[in-house]
């Protein structure tokens, strides 16, 4: 039986055989397992009140544990052979963990298209905000909601005149999905905003079902305008100027952790022996600009950059799911991230810039202090529905696709079925994920090819211990290093204060 929502396993189709994610391997997980307890003594050095607030260490700490078998797993057990395959916990947190983000990307990706958006076309609409707001919005979930809410008021009100002009009636509504991210490229903190708009209009009628009407796409003027509504919105709305009380009760609670985010912001270093600087950027030749069309569907006012230039048809699910992934990917990749001769460790860039930049070069110390930066509140939502999609829209079943029930093949009967009242789960099941991604089937027992169920969660000591040594895997999770004393910088030379000795004097010092 196949995955739900992918098509059925035929015998022509070869799958991949699974693997077990090995995190500790990667370069990501050892520089924070060699320099976390040294990145904290610094700060804490440096800081009179606690240094980072204890959900961003929570974070951190629980990237550590994630998917080491050490701390628990599930264990799988084929029913044909017996053959047992352990499965470690992930730690589930939305910071920067590629694993956990890259398993909550592809059930976005898939609840959206499956569940949330009709077969319509769809256009990205991509806000990026001033820096000073930036550095404001990484902590300030108030503000990130004003900012949205203007963006979207303004792209709904030029939509709802452009299908005026058509002649459409009754009462329009508009829809749209947006994901906040906190990062670009180069692990900058650089709040923005990017919002999936259906490409038209429902129309609402007295006893009738809603229709869509598509409507035309913009012209760069009209880019250029909905870019200038949204500035005079924000503008009328910020007028006073000064932050939210919350918000100021939080960067007063955390000065540091505040003072990071604002250099994130600007690409500098705001502690350790870097403090001040910019992280070094590796340039190659500068980019064709002749082979960029910087000027279509792309304005900027004020600092306000509006771009919607991406559309995708109705017709095309499989476009619609990728760019749904792009929208919650995670801030880095574990395979573009490489620790260079000299102990620093290199980011490669997926596609070079404009001005040739191919690769960020971080410090250990920089690279954490960027990770931390990125780690959002608690109870701040990075994912915000609206219009026909809001879930309190009164008219939303007759709107979004009719919902299948997701059901595992662990929970499957033997034919595959589902049996009559079983809940709908609103996330998908781990292995239909990893078959809609990879194409891997990882119910299939690798031995006998017969199916795989759960037997067992472990999770204490003495129980792991007993499974992972009859298994012949390693018992013990990796250890932290110990935090490193800063690095001398002064010579001691006993009493003498200065560091320094005069010279005993030469016999030509004496001669007439």
């Amino acid at each position: 039986m196949a995955a739900p929502g992918a098509p059925p396993i035929s015998a022509g189709l070869a799958t991949g055989s699974y693997e077990r994610h090995r995190p500790e391997e990667t370069v990501l997980y050892t520089t924070l397992q060699a320099h976390w307890k040294t990145f904290l003594g610094q700060l804490d050095a440096e800081a009179e009140t606690p240094a980072l607030p204890a959900f961003v260490v929570s974070e951190v700490e629980a990237f550590l544990r994630c998917g080491i078998l050490a701390h628990g797993f599930v264990l799988a057990r084929c029913r044909d052979c017996g053959w047992c395959r352990p499965v470690a916990f992930s730690c589930r947190r939305r910071g920067f963990c590629p694993s956990c983000i890259g398993r909550r990307m592809s059930d976005f990706a898939a609840h959206l298209v499956d569940r949330v958006l009709p077969r319509c076309p769809l256009r990205q609409w991509v806000l990026t905000v001033p820096y000073p707001l930036r550095a404001r919005m990484m902590f300030d979930p108030a503000l990130t909601s004003v900012l949205l809410r203007q963006l979207i008021a303004a792209v709904s009100s030029w939509l709802r005149r452009r299908a005026r002009r058509l002649g459409i009636k009754g009462a329009l509504k508009t829809g749209a999905v947006t994901v906040i991210q906190r990062f670009n490229s180069a692990l900058d903190a650089s709040p923005h905003f990017h919002t999936l708009f259906l490409d038209g209009v429902y129309s609402f009628s007295l006893g009738r079902a809603p229709v869509f009407h598509p409507t035309p796409g913009p012209t760069d003027e009209d880019v250029a305008r909905v870019a200038a509504a949204v500035f005079r919105r924000v503008s009328r709305r910020l007028a006073v100027g000064e932050p939210s009380p919350a918000h100021q009760d939080f960067v007063d609670a955390a000065p540091l952790l505040a003072a990071i985010s604002r250099a994130a912001v600007g690409g500098a270093s705001a502690t350790g022996p870097r403090r001040g600087r910019r992280v070094v950027r590796v340039r190659g030749a500068p980019a064709d600009l002749d082979a960029v069309v910087l000027g279509r569907l792309c304005a900027e006012v004020e600092g306000f950059n509006l771009q919607a230039a991406t559309r995708v048809a109705a017709i095309d699910r499989e476009g619609l799911e990728r760019m749904a992934r792009y929208l919650a990917r995670p801030p880095i990749s574990v395979d573009r991230l490489t620790r260079l001769d000299d102990g620093r460790l290199e980011l490669q860039l997926k596609r070079p810039w404009r001005d040739g930049t191919t690769a960020f070069v971080f410090t250990p110390h920089e690279l954490i202090e960027r990770l931390v930066a990125l780690v959002p509140r608690p109870r701040a939502h990075l994912t915000r529905y609206f219009g026909v999609f809001a879930p309190a829209f009164a008219a939303r079943a007759g709107i979004v696709p009719a919902i299948v029930p997701a059901v595992s093949r662990i929970s499957a009967g033997p034919d595959g079925g589902v049996a009559r009242g079983q809940p709908t789960r609103r996330r998908f099941p781990w292995a239909s994920m990893i078959w809609r991604v990879f194409l891997t089937d990882v119910l299939e027992c690798t031995r006998c090819k017969g199916r795989m169920e759960i037997a067992a969660a472990l999770k204490s000591g003495h129980a792991i211990e007993r499974v992972l040594g009859h298994l012949g895997l390693p018992l013990d999770a990796p250890k932290l290093h110990p935090a490193r004393p800063p690095p001398q910088t002064e010579m001691s030379f006993g009493d003498n204060p200065s560091g320094f000795h005069a010279d005993p004097p030469a016999p030509e010092d004496f001669a007439a």
